[in-house]
């Protein structure tokens, strides 16, 4: 049966599947407990509230006896909290969430009775910067290894957008490292970009960050929550070795339409919402375009050639028992790292799927459905040679579900992507030939949480998968989290698994000049990427407003594709196989009450590769080379100060980091081919020759940046918004990387000057 036929006719059994399961009725195992399923929002714009705080208390109880509290749990990025296991009974409901009224309210709850509430909550300035620490019981498991950002971390931080920005923010994080401000690549705890996974309310994208490093398709405007897992993370999410970003982004206003017009030194942006029906349906609209190409002549003194751009719309319903979302997102990128050398370098992301998510009465447990395409492509090319080209095109369907058995709540999930990859190749890949090839993989997990007590929780699970070219992998993984104090004050947590991905990425890492990388599937006989992850960490939070979290951690990859070198320049990049060990410790100190915010993160971190010497290159002459890839940035420091006075908000954000590893040009000679070049009457090629590969460091790296913002409201629901500030306020000549091929020095961004201005109707 040719490939092509399986497709569609996988699919379509996979549809039917799913729905004959979301069809079915739902049945109880508990028959004797009650469910209840709390749906925060908030009645200013409807929008769903993440990590409020719900609990069920004793009904006689004062609410300052915190020993009352039952039930408790914290909403997710849908606003919703589900307390299963309810004994019968008449309780006190109590949610609460920073910077908005507490709703109470008294329930009774029937045996075998499943109950969803809608909660709206009123926004209260007058609580702004409070920090409610909840509930004694409450254990967040999965907190180590886990950043949880908001809309109002991402713009703290100072960026040249009107607003802020998500790669802007992700890179102030300990165990973030850029290879410098342009490519658009982050690598995470030791691990490349394309061991990362990004999803976009469950969809994935390959690479939503900006040809500027400052900048992403997802600005505080856009973005509801993010969760950065740096490693360690249950098996729901598959397809990773490294580390996963997952997004949610906002819905549009279901209460009122909103306009916005952006303009500034570097990007124009326009964005609209509203409710197409009040309470049920909304939209969202946003674009954003780069003006850096045509303003750095006159900000910075120099020619900068990079564009982009990016769209994005989301259509949102919800009712009282599902919310849906259906969201598209295009994103491209084009332009030369380093000008001197017309390497054209472009990338491009599209996005179509929806999402929704039942939590009707009617169902036993919440039911989540998402289905989309995805593709990525990416090109280089120059006047001389031949574009390279490359591309990865993704439809999937997922489903998550829960079920109760074996005495405990099994929460599972499978999915099917068929994947297709192309490649046009010239002659730099001598491995490499031009391909088109297809592939389906399915995926499936299963995972609990185990509660022992008051203080210790268990999230033990596991997942599987499999391709038409691969054998199944096997990835158990667990985390677990013990409270010192039966608070939440104080939190041990550890976590462990393996960690596999059924796809590769072949990139010419030798060479910070290009971001091209060939996309490609696991073949028959070709390993797939693997890593095994370790993480310990202890967070301590205080009431007011102070949390410090420190992490240890190591990472073992396994297969990685690397460049083979060569003690000479070479037109053709051939690959090797190498495995890598990353080991480190992060800390972080933050403290959040307003008007002030302070933010310190330190990381430390060691990244060591190591293949046989006859595979990275024969003039190596040991039997096995280790050595530390570009990426390997020993040190990183990051502070965040932000502070509100008299109307302005003033932030910056200074990062110091140690050098980072590059080659060293060992010398220069003519290159005869002998016997058919004539010595006397050829003059030979000129090569560059190298020493040992990463054998040396660029020196150390620090940038300040500032900004100053003012908010002028002129009538009612008309504002204006304005910001100016600085990158690299002091100018420091940060080296970005030495271009062998031009015997050039290429820096980063000068100092950058910016200012925006923004206007609001609503």
């Amino acid at each position: 049966m040719k490939l092509s036929r399986f497709y569609p006719a996988g699919l379509y059994l996979c549809t039917l599947v799913l729905f004959g399961i979301l069809l079915a009725p739902a049945t109880s195992w508990g028959q004797d407990q009650a469910t209840l399923r709390v749906v925060v929002s908030s009645d200013q714009d409807g929008s769903p509230i993440p990590s409020a705080n719900v609990v069920l208390l004793s009904p006689d109880e004062t609410e300052r006896e915190e020993e009352g509290i039952l039930h408790a749990g914290a909403s997710d990025s849908d606003g919703l909290v589900e307390l299963a296991d309810v004994v019968p009974g008449e309780y006190l409901l109590r949610v609460t969430f920073v910077g908005h009224k507490t709703h109470r309210d008294t329930i009774r709850l029937a045996a075998g009775e499943r109950r969803v509430i809608q909660v709206a909550l009123a926004v209260d300035v007058e609580t702004l910067g409070q920090v409610v620490v909840e509930s004694e019981r409450e254990v967040t498991v999965g907190e180590v290894g886990v950043n949880r950002i908001s809309e109002i971390d991402v713009a703290r931080i100072p960026t040249p957008s009107p607003g802020g920005d998500l790669a802007s923010y992700l890179q102030t994080l300990p165990g973030v490292v850029s290879a410098g401000d342009r490519g658009g690549n982050l690598y995470i705890r030791g691990g490349t970009p394309y061991q990362n996974l990004i999803l976009v309310d469950n969809m994935p994208v390959v690479k939503p960050f900006h040809i500027s490093n400052l900048y992403s398709a997802f600005s505080d405007a856009t973005l509801q929550s993010a969760d950065m897992h740096a490693g360690g993370f249950g098996a729901e999410y598959l397809g990773a070795s490294s580390a996963v970003i997952d997004l949610s982004l906002r819905q549009g206003n279901m209460k009122d339409f909103n306009a916005n017009g952006s303009l500034g030194s570097h990007m124009v942006a326009l964005q609209a919402e509203g409710p197409l029906q009040t309470d049920h349906h909304s939209f969202m609209l946003m674009g954003r375009k780069s003006l850096i190409e045509d303003t750095s002549p006159t900000l910075i003194g120099e020619e900068d050639p990079i564009d982009f751009y990016d769209v994005l719309g989301r259509y949102s319903y919800q009712d009282s028992g599902i919310a849906c979302n259906v969201t598209a997102l295009h994103t491209n990128d084009r332009g030369e790292i380093n000008p001197n050398r017309a390497v054209d370098i472009s990338w491009s992301n599209s996005v179509l799927g929806g999402r929704c998510l039942s939590f009707d009465e009617y169902f036993n447990r919440p039911i989540e459905v998402t289905v989309g395409f995805s593709r990525y492509s990416n090109s280089e090319s120059t006047a001389e040679e031949t574009e390279l080209y490359s591309s990865m095109e993704q439809q999937f369907l997922k489903l998550d579900h829960a079920f109760e058995g074996f005495g405990t709540l099994l929460e599972y999930g499978f999915g099917v992507n068929f994947t297709r990859y192309e490649a046009e190749l010239a002659e730099r890949f001598a491995q490499q030939e031009s391909f088109s090839n297809r592939t389906a993989v399915i995926d499936a997990y299963v995972s609990t949480d185990l509660e022992i007590g008051d203080r210790l929780t268990l999230q033990p699970s596991m997942g599987s998968q499999l391709s038409l070219h691969t054998t199944p992998t096997f990835e158990p993984r667990f985390r677990a989290s013990y409270l010192p104090g039966g608070t939440g004050s104080h939190e041990v947590s550890l976590a462990f698994g393996r960690y596999y991905q059924i796809s590769d990425a072949i990139t010419d890492e030798r060479d910070a000049g290009t971001t091209f990388a060939v996309m490609k599937g696991s073949e028959w006989g070709d390993p797939n990427q693997g890593a095994l992850h370790g993480i310990l960490g202890y967070r301590l939070r205080l009431p007011d407003g102070f949390e410090a979290k420190v992490e240890a951690y190591v990472k073992r990859h396994s297969d990685i594709p690397v460049s083979r070198w060569s003690p000479e320049t070479q037109i053709e990049m051939e690959t090797a196989l190498a495995d890598g060990m990353t080991y480190g410790a992060d800390v972080r100190l933050e403290y959040d009450n307003s008007p002030l915010y302070l933010f310190l993160g330190y990381g430390y971190s060691q990244v060591e590769y190591e293949a046989s010497s006859g595979n990275l290159g024969a003039w190596i002459k040991q039997p096995v080379y280790r050595y530390n890839p570009t990426h390997d940035r020993r040190h990183k420091l990051n502070t965040v100060a932000s502070y509100t006075f008299g109307g302005f908000t003033t932030s910056l954000s200074w990062e110091f980091g140690t050098g980072r590893p590059y080659t060293r040009v060992y010398g220069f000679d003519l290159r005869l081919q002998l016997p058919g070049e004539n010595p006397l009457e050829e003059p030979g090629t000129a090569r560059t020759l190298y020493s040992r590969p990463y054998g040396d460091r660029l020196p150390m790296y620090h940038r300040l940046d500032v900004s100053l913002e003012r908010t002028f409201r002129f009538s009612q629901g008309v504002t204006l918004e304005t910001k100016v500030g600085m990158i690299n306020s002091y100018n420091r000549k940060n080296v970005f990387y030495y271009d062998a091929n031009l015997l050039q020095r290429v820096n980063q961004t000068p100092r950058m000057p910016y200012a925006s201005m923004s206007i609001n109707f609503n």
